[in-house]
């Protein structure tokens, strides 16, 4: 039987390019948005594809950070740095976005080798959240925002 580490890295895993029950994965979500559509801003949406991109690389980052034990690596909600407002909107900058959001899954993938079991019922260092509440939470917000992103591709 799988340990819950090797569960939670599967997930992690398939959450970007692999099986999910519930559709596509983030991977299969982004293939073929043109630069155009990833800069649209609908009128009923507060976002566009690109900064939701920007979003997840952003939370990714977070988790993988503080997996490779850099407690001192921060981030604000709401900040600059989770929603940001000021960038170019052209194809260099979208291939840009994907690319770092493929380098976040390969260090997240990456961090992960850190995990052990006795680790998933610790408080994260300077949290009040343990381990396991935090690699579920990245893979739920990863899942929430790719719907988002769906809807506003269609």
């Amino acid at each position: 039987m799988a340990t819950e580490v090797e569960r939670l890295k599967k997930l992690l895993k398939n959450n970007w390019d692999g099986p999910m029950w519930h559709g596509n994965n983030l991977k299969e979500v982004l293939n073929d948005i043109s630069w155009e559509k990833a800069f649209y801003q609908p009128g009923n949406f507060s976002h566009n594809i690109y900064e939701y991109v920007m979003h997840l690389i952003c939370w990714r980052k977070f988790v993988a950070e503080h997996l490779n034990g850099n407690t001192d690596y921060k981030t604000e909600i709401n900040s600059e740095l989770d929603w940001v407002t000021q960038y170019e909107k052209d194809e260099v900058t979208w291939l840009k976005a994907l690319a770092e959001l493929e380098a976040s899954q390969t260090a997240l993938l990456t961090a992960a080798e850190n995990l052990n079991e006795e680790m998933l019922d610790e408080l994260v260092p300077g949290k009040k959240f343990r381990w396991y509440v935090m690699l579920h939470g990245l893979i739920h917000h990863d899942i929430y925002h790719s719907a988002q992103i769906a809807v506003l591709k269609k």
